[in-house]
């Protein structure tokens, strides 16, 4: 497909038809995909950088965001913790993730104690999921973002086939979070699956 990116606040967007286009777009990924040796690595790369989180209670909900096949929604749950996972397209018999979209989250307001994503380089409109997330947060709750390094980062790269949004710099998203009423608590940088920082925000 032909790309026009439009540059907002540091944050481009690529410009779609249609939301429909993107949704559709979106969704052909996963065909693309392989997954069972990348969900292992995944995996216990996730969990060594979760040990922070030894602190939540047992059974407290998390919610992650553009799952997939729900290898974060695993990592979370043998820690203890309900989690679950939305997708635009979760796949055939996924027990972990259930079908939905970031810019309309199906669950209710003050719910999650922590939301996760990786997936903020697939948003159509990032106002739009902030404002979701904030939205479905407790008010003393945790959002986890881990954010690919951009363009002019070191180690960064430029957007791949399926990224809907790009930034030069991870620090243009982090301001992005925070304009929508995060504070940033702690960053720090992580190699796989891509190079990136996890960036832990409480609602201000």
């Amino acid at each position: 497909m032909d790309k026009t990116w439009q540059q907002a606040d540091g944050i481009r967007l690529l410009r779609y038809g249609s939301y429909e286009a993107y949704r559709d777009h979106q969704v052909s990924k996963l065909a693309t995909l392989d997954l069972r040796q990348h969900s292992i690595k995944f995996k216990a790369a996730l969990a060594s950088r979760l040990e922070f989180l030894s602190t939540l209670p047992r059974g407290a909900t998390v919610l992650c965001l553009g799952a997939r096949d729900g290898s974060e929604c695993e990592v979370f749950a043998e820690r203890g913790l309900f989690a679950v996972g939305i997708d635009l397209n979760p796949g055939r018999d996924n027990k972990r993730v259930l079908p939905g979209d970031f810019h309309e989250v199906q669950f209710a307001d003050a719910t999650a104690d922590v939301i996760y994503t990786n997936a903020l380089d697939h948003v159509f409109n990032f106002a739009k999921a902030m404002d979701e997330i904030k939205r479905v947060l407790k008010p003393e709750g945790i959002f986890i973002a881990e954010i690919v390094c951009g363009s002019k980062d070191h180690d960064g790269r430029e957007p791949g086939a399926f990224e809907s949004a790009w930034w030069d710099h991870v620090d243009s998203v982090v301001a992005g979070i925070q304009r929508h009423g995060f504070a940033l608590r702690q960053r720090t940088r992580f190699s796989y699956p891509y190079n990136g920082d996890q960036c832990l925000f409480a609602p201000s």
